[in-house]
């Protein structure tokens, strides 16, 4: 008998430990970007799983506050600030020590946009990248995950891409990001930081901008609208749920050392034209409800990147079927017309 509760004793022991565990600060981050679409999945994750984390964000059309809203506001701490201010940046995060690692969102990523306007893509995606590994450089934080995309690559007909493939940038967009993918690797030869680039397929899911091609779609049925799809549809993405790369960015995050300075997160391959008719078909809508637009400049026509090393590396592979998150993705947005609509809003100013 006594044994029996010495086994009890031990066991709640054991438990709550695994729970405090569970709830202690295991890294400081610094997060940029962390009230868009992907960086917030991010902060929610970093935040459940005991991190400390700082946000910083510029809170420009992409960055909403609703993104963070479920999260209380004791887990992390947010600036406003814009990257490209380096005085402001440096000033900002002077009140710590030091961190163990930032991940760079922070950037303007939409290609249409980039065609009409190239100058604050420039400004993001290269002058703030800079501020951010010179950061990295002076000491203030350990390591850096650089988030970028695999249209840095360029357009491929078949096969796909590893991370020794050329870059062949084809928008403004894509040009800025593959700069800053150089500028890293530069970093990484010339002061032998510890820098780590991610290349990832297209992401959807809950709370992504209504102006990206599954959200916007979406938008469009639930108005009554048809779906504007490009040229003939025929063009090529792999599409990576957001969760599931979150999960890609954590392992690297938390890993004590990588082998690569290049991964590619890649996910299942779909053209445009099926991804609208998968949308109409949940709704059961009329599969013709879909308008041709003139194709936009440089449009790439396919996406495939391999996912061999992180795979092999880190054990990780897409868990989510796109059918079913592309169901779930659809469902957040039906249930939320409220952030919605304040995208809508911040679209138009």
């Amino acid at each position: 008998m006594a044994f029996d509760c010495l086994e009890i004793r031990v066991s709640l022991l054991a438990a709550m430990l695994s729970r405090f565990k569970a709830y202690t600060v295991n890294m400081r981050l610094l997060v940029t970007g962390g009230y868009g679409f992907i960086g917030s999945h991010f902060v929610e994750s970093a935040v459940n799983k005991g991190h400390e984390v700082i946000v910083v964000d510029n809170l420009t059309y992409a960055g909403n506050l609703n993104n963070l809203g479920k999260v209380a506001n004791s887990r992390f701490k947010f600036f406003k600030l814009d990257i490209a201010n380096s005085k402001l940046l440096i000033s900002t995060i002077a009140q710590f020590k030091s961190f163990d690692c930032v991940i760079n969102f922070a950037a303007e990523t939409h290609v249409d946009r980039s065609i009409l306007n190239s100058e604050p893509f420039v400004k993001s995606n290269i002058n703030g990248l800079v501020n951010i590994l010179e950061l990295v450089k002076n000491g203030v934080v350990k390591k850096m995950i650089q988030i970028s995309t695999d249209e840095v690559y360029g357009t491929i007909n078949e096969g796909s891409w590893d991370e020794n493939a050329k870059l062949d940038p084809r928008s403004p967009y894509s040009a800025s990001k593959a700069s800053g993918d150089l500028l890293c690797l530069a970093y990484i030869n010339t002061y032998k930081l510890n820098v780590t680039i991610t290349r990832s397929a297209n992401n959807y899911g809950p709370r992504q901008s209504l102006e990206k091609f599954i959200p916007n779609s979406i938008s469009k049925v639930l108005s009554g609208m048809d779906i504007p799809v490009y040229g003939d549809g025929s063009n090529r993405r792999e599409w990576l749920y957001v969760l599931d790369h979150i999960e890609a960015i954590m392992k690297i995050v938390e890993a004590d050392a990588v082998q690569n300075s290049v991964y590619n997160i890649g996910g299942v391959e779909y053209s445009n034209i099926e991804v609208a008719r998968l949308i109409l078909k949940h709704f059961n809508s009329d599969q013709n409800k879909i308008k041709f637009t003139p194709d936009r400049l440089g449009h790439d026509f396919r996406y495939s990147v391999s996912n061999t090393k992180i795979s092999s590396e880190f054990d990780w592979k897409p868990k989510h079927s796109f059918i079913e998150s592309l169901k779930e993705t659809i469902d957040w947005y039906v249930s939320n017309p409220n952030w919605m609509e304040s995208c809508r809003l911040r679209l138009i100013q």
